[in-house]
């Protein structure tokens, strides 16, 4: 024990002398870096006064000479010249202020001799004047000449800069001014032809002037304009002030009264007006209003102008409907689409009969305008259908299980309108309202046998529907139409040839026609009890039998084209005790 003590007061001791002598070598290393950096920058300091020093030194050896050397130059040539100048100003001043003096006594002397003898002084004083002051006077005329001659050239220069070579038109015995080339002449004659209405040929303008060359100032060269205005004040009193109408640079007419023809034009903007604060109307074509000289004959009346711009350039263009047409026909005949149909048509699809007259073509004016309007409005947002399999029904069967609810949103949209008919709408904003309710339909996923009537349960329902799932267009509805009476429905559309036929509602086979049943061609009518039959006409297939029992939605036949038909599609009716009944009002 004794010797771990001493061990460790041994290495006590030895880490305390460690750390004095770390200590001490620190500090020194710490004095020796900073006298060594002291000495570096003194010595840098002391080497950089003395170059700056021995430089200055330098410099000031080479630059007073020079500057002794241009103070003579200057002396020589300026300060020499000045002050020379200076003293000759000064005995100048002081010769003209002592002059007065000479000049009394001189007068003074004159008029004691006699009187004409001072008149006579008198009046050469002036010219002793210039005797006495002839050396400042040379000496100011030899400063000035330069001078004026350096001014004089400034304004030549000046003036015939400002000058240019032109042409001079000579126009029926008149110069008209000056042009820059002919080009300018030529284009000025057809603006003056332009501006005419030549109806009995009395104008004419001279498309060879007489030219000749000038110099001219720059502001008196002529524009294309202004020469047309010349040539036109040239033809006399056939000429008045007028304000002359262009539509797409052509020249239609010229009104003596600005405000007159601007009042007409604003007047047919605002005829298409509503008053909306969120429109604006401005016309088709480019309309220009040009104010200047024109030809008596060229001045219009305003309301002629008015009876001229309002005159229609296109006029009604109608088609004349056929028997067998239908509103998808006619629109291919015409080369429309339905929604231009129906928007020059108001109740178009109820109008389908034979010699009426659909409109194809709208009357145009002949100046058109157009109205830009927001407009703001609630619109309904349509649902979606999702359908759900069901493999225990068969291909074409359906039932709704969720009723889909349309949905609302509000609308803020640009519509475009040109001469009151909407040709465009622009969709700027939409915020939803109400959410759509989604639709749900359960349609079946069992194959049908085409060549084996499957067979049904003959239950009725109560309720109809739709006989033709693959198509929901009625190409044709119920009632009068061509000159008879429609006991049925028309469903049609593109590709519907082929498509399944289901039973609208479960019953039994009725009746079954392969053949051409009195127009129908192939049909089958299915008894329901209580009074209630359906007929599905025009059919391409039968696959039912008289007698069958079926089920709502199994599938009787295929849509087709037999009988008196003019395209593929379903005819279906629904009979109460015999008489038909519009089935849309009994249809799903």
């Amino acid at each position: 024990m004794l010797q771990i003590d001493k061990f460790i007061k041994m290495s006590v001791e030895f880490m305390r002398r460690f750390n004095n002598v770390m200590q001490n070598v620190i500090l020194r290393n710490i004095v020796i870096a900073y006298h060594f950096t002291y000495n570096i920058c003194y010595l840098t300091g002391i080497r950089t006064i003395r170059l700056v020093r021995r430089f200055g030194k330098r410099l000031v050896r080479v630059l007073v000479p020079a500057g002794r050397l241009l103070y003579k130059a200057v002396d020589f040539l300026l300060l020499k010249r000045v002050r020379a100048l200076g003293s000759c100003i000064k005995q100048e001043c002081i010769l003209f202020i002592n002059g007065f003096p000479l000049a009394a006594r001189r007068v003074r002397n004159g008029f004691e001799n006699s009187t004409l003898s001072g008149i006579k002084i008198s009046l050469l004083l002036p010219f002793f004047a210039v005797r006495r002051h002839k050396k400042a006077l040379v000496t100011v005329l030899n400063i000035s000449a330069p001078a004026a001659a350096l001014v004089a050239l400034i304004m030549t220069i000046n003036f015939w800069s400002g000058m240019t070579f032109a042409l001079a038109v000579e126009y029926d015995g008149q110069t008209l001014g000056y042009i820059t080339d002919e080009a300018v002449y030529d284009n000025a004659a057809n603006l003056a032809n332009d501006r005419v209405i030549n109806t009995d040929n009395s104008f004419e303008v001279k498309r060879a002037p007489k030219l000749t060359i000038a110099v001219v100032s720059k502001s008196d060269i002529l524009d294309e304009v202004e020469v047309c205005d010349k040539i036109l004040e040239s033809s006399g009193d056939a000429i008045t002030e007028g304000s002359g109408l262009y539509i797409d640079n052509k020249f239609e007419g010229a009104a003596q009264s600005r405000a007159e023809l601007d009042t007409l034009l604003n007047s047919l903007l605002s005829s298409y007006e509503n008053g909306s604060k969120n429109e604006r109307s401005e016309f088709v074509q480019n309309v220009d209003v040009v104010d200047g000289l024109y030809p008596i004959s060229s001045i219009t009346p305003i309301y002629d102008m008015r009876e001229h711009l309002t005159s229609l350039s296109m006029v009604d263009k109608y088609y004349t409907i056929v028997q067998g047409d239908c509103p998808i026909l006619i629109a291919e005949k015409t080369g429309m689409s339905l929604n231009e149909l129906r928007s020059l048509n108001p109740d178009f699809d109820n109008k389908i009969f034979p010699d009426v007259n659909v409109l194809i073509q709208k009357a145009q004016p002949y100046l058109r305008v157009q109205v830009i309007r927001t407009v703001e409005y609630d619109e309904a947002i349509d649902y979606k259908t999702q359908t759900v399999s069901d493999n225990r029904q068969y291909i074409g069967y359906s039932a709704i299980r969720t009723n889909g609810i349309e949905g609302k949103q509000h609308v803020k949209a640009e519509v475009t309108l040109i001469d009151g008919i909407e040709c465009s709408r622009k969709i700027l904003t939409t915020k939803v309202v109400k959410k759509p309710v989604d639709k749900v339909v359960v349609v079946g996923a069992k194959k049908v046998n085409n060549r084996v009537s499957a067979a049904g349960d003959g239950i009725s329902t109560g309720r109809f529907s739709w006989p033709l799932p693959s198509c929901r267009m009625i190409s044709s509805s119920y009632g009068y139409r061509w000159g008879s009476f429609h006991h049925g429905i028309d469903i049609s559309g593109n590709g519907v040839y082929g498509k399944p036929v289901l039973a609208a509602d479960g019953g039994r086979v009725y009746e079954v026609s392969n053949g051409y049943g009195g127009g129908y061609g192939r049909y089958v009518m299915v008894d329901h009890g209580g009074g209630y039959r359906t007929l599905y006409a025009h059919l391409s297939s039968v696959n039912v039998v008289t007698g069958q029992k079926v089920s709502q939605g199994q599938l009787i036949g295929h849509a087709g084209n037999t009988g008196n038909s003019y395209g593929a599609h379903l005819h279906f009716e629904i009979r109460i005790n015999g008489r038909s009944v519009n089935p849309i009002s009994y249809l799903k």
